[in-house]
């Protein structure tokens, strides 16, 4: 009888020291569990911040590549141009004709000469811009 009392005391120790030993458990899991929700809402913030940041510079980057594609054709545009009036041939290409608005600026030159489409006897030459001075949209 005192054999199976000792047992039944020892059956009681080892289940109450695995009891202690689950509830130190849970509260290691608790802790790393509030840790990694900690580290979750961190990463959640930065990607938050991330993605608004890059939607910034997505809206960026399509302002600046219409702009620079805007900026080509005006070159391409003032490149025909005037290629068209220093070699005084016309051209009947699908790009010149995107181009026509643009013949009748004066156009600074970096020989220092104003190349003058309508024929008028005057020159800005290399201290004077007529691009400058002139509103093209009279706006």
């Amino acid at each position: 009888m005192i054999s199976n009392r000792e047992s039944a005391r020892r059956s009681r120790q080892r289940k109450q020291q695995h009891l202690d030993n689950l509830t130190a458990q849970i509260s290691q899991l608790k802790s790393q569990n509030r840790q990694i929700l900690s580290s979750c809402a961190t990463t959640t913030q930065q990607y938050v911040t991330v993605e608004a940041e890059n939607s910034i510079l997505r809206a960026q980057l399509d302002e600046l590549s219409n702009y620079y594609q805007s900026l080509n054709e005006i070159v391409r545009c003032l490149t025909t141009t005037t290629t068209a009036i220093t070699t005084t041939t016309v051209t009947t290409s699908d790009e010149s004709d995107d181009c026509e608005g643009f013949g009748g600026f004066d156009l600074e030159i970096d020989d220092g000469f104003s190349v003058n489409p309508w024929g008028f006897g005057f020159s800005f030459g290399n201290n004077f811009s007529a691009m400058s001075t002139i509103d093209p949209f009279m706006c």
